[in-house]
């Protein structure tokens, strides 16, 4: 008898895509890899739109991340 060890990372998906509700870590996960976004944009994307998911879309897309200039060596 052979034992099927069962993968250990799965991806969960939320039930409800339409809302991005960041309560558990894995949630935090699902949804910045989605949006490829970082906790920080995706946390102030929810506190200025809500959590409708195409309302954190357009958030997303019409704030974009700041790019911080390198310093000169």
């Amino acid at each position: 008898m052979r034992l099927v060890m069962k993968d250990p990372i799965q991806r969960r998906i939320p039930h409800d895509l339409t809302q991005v509700i960041i309560n558990e870590h894995w949630q935090i996960t699902y949804w910045t890899l989605t949006l490829q976004t970082t906790q920080e944009r995706l946390t102030r994307a929810i506190r200025e739109v809500g959590s409708n998911t195409e309302l954190i879309r357009t958030w997303l897309r019409e704030h974009p991340p700041l790019i911080t200039p390198k310093p000169m060596t």
